[in-house]
């Protein structure tokens, strides 16, 4: 039930504006671009340059097009057409849009995976480094083994002159 209260609203405002009566009319021996944009309520009036008038303007309903006119008025401004303005606004969201795109992949593509070689590569050096304990562990205890059996082989007198010659 709020949002339909909100939507009306919205709807309700929508066609305020647009059933506003705005009132152009212009001095015709001095109308001009700029005396209609700037002398009449902003944002209401729009210079028509195929007849010279000036022109209610209701930026919801005549965004592309304004009746009585078409398509070459200004409206806000006496420089850029209207038409031109609508391009270069969606050209520049666009740009926008991209450039969004683009930042969002390569932080999440490119950086991610940098992180994941450089977390691969401490996995790789923790795993090295274990391997290289278990080694040093092995070595030790096949020295400590090795004076073991020598201490035996000297208690028992078997001690080799030559390591290749058998025991009988």
């Amino acid at each position: 039930a709020v949002v339909s209260t909100q939507s009306t609203g919205v709807l309700f405002l929508v066609t305020q504006v647009a059933a506003q009566s705005v009132s152009c009319t212009l001095d015709k021996s001095s109308s001009s671009c700029k005396t209609c944009i700037n002398d009449t309520r902003a944002g209401n009036c729009a210079w028509c340059k195929d007849t010279e008038t000036c022109l209610p303007y209701n930026p919801v309903t005549d965004i592309s097009n304004l009746p009585n006119c078409g398509k070459n008025f200004y409206a806000s401004n006496c420089v850029v057409n209207h038409r031109m303005v609508i391009v270069g606004v969606g050209i520049a969201a666009g740009l926008v849009i991209l450039f969004v795109t683009g930042c969002t992949i390569w932080c999440c593509c490119c950086r991610g995976r940098k992180a994941r070689a450089r977390k691969m590569q401490q996995q790789e050096d923790e795993y090295q480094a274990q391997r290289d304990a278990i080694a040093d562990k092995h070595e030790a205890s096949r020295s400590e083994r090795q004076e073991k059996h020598d201490a035996i082989r000297m208690k028992y007198g078997l001690k080799k002159t030559n390591p290749y010659e058998r025991f009988d």
